[in-house]
């Protein structure tokens, strides 16, 4: 019987890695990105697009996880009597409440305490948001950056203080077409010897299935609101 239930559980978990697999190959294909690992270049243009990272990063003292991911969608796919600012709104509104069933944020939660951090994570409190500087979201986004197009988070977890991050989300419009966007940033000092959470490949995997599926569901989402 011990045999049997561990053979079932390999075959099970093996499929299950299998159709992660699939899923994040999939999602890749239909999400624009790229990243970048190691020393931020002070060069202009600046490989990163968030604006509240502190210069100092930019240096040899820092080691950096950058990750930016993108979808274009046609603005005659969305819905026309929503201006384009409050469609950008309705999407961090809906991925963040999204956010708050993936095991990221179940961990999170666990480690908040506060009436502010149980608050920031429910659906009620999310739905409202207009994700103002100092708006707090599931437990360490807070927001620093707020313009009609973007949404930067600073990201603090509890005991890891030596790491620092951003959470950008953010919308531009072209001629004929809206781009949506995601970028995670994290960096710490480069004696510092304990590795940061994207580091650990894993983590990272997670991390890219989570913020692409946001985005491409999140498209979607605002796609098939009513106009």
């Amino acid at each position: 019987m011990i045999r049997f239930i561990v053979t079932a559980s390999a075959v099970i978990t093996g499929g299950s890695a299998v159709y992660f697999y699939l899923f994040h190959q999939r999602l890749s294909s239909r999400i624009q990105h790229k990243s970048h690992r190691g020393k931020l270049s002070a060069s202009s243009p600046k490989p990163i697009e968030i604006e509240s990272v502190p210069e100092t990063i930019f240096t040899e003292e820092y080691f950096a996880l950058y990750d930016h991911s993108s979808k274009s969608v046609s603005r005659d796919a969305l819905p026309k009597n929503i201006p384009t600012e409050g469609l950008f709104t309705k999407l961090v509104r809906r991925n963040m409440t999204a956010f708050t069933r993936f095991p990221q944020a179940l961990m999170i939660r666990l480690i908040s305490r506060t009436p502010e951090e149980q608050r920031s994570f429910k659906a009620s409190h999310l739905s409202s948001l207009d994700f103002y500087e100092g708006d707090l979201v599931c437990g360490v986004y807070r927001v620093i950056t707020r313009t009609k197009n973007k949404v930067e988070f600073e990201m603090k977890m509890k005991n890891m203080e030596f790491i620092n991050g951003r959470l950008a989300i953010s919308v531009r419009e072209t001629e004929s077409e809206v781009v949506f966007s995601s970028e995670t940033l994290m960096w710490r000092r480069s004696d510092e010897a304990q590795a940061m959470p994207l580091e650990k490949p894993l983590l990272r995997w997670m991390h890219e299935t989570a913020a692409w599926w946001l985005l491409d569901s999140g498209v979607k989402y605002l796609m098939e609101l009513e106009s």
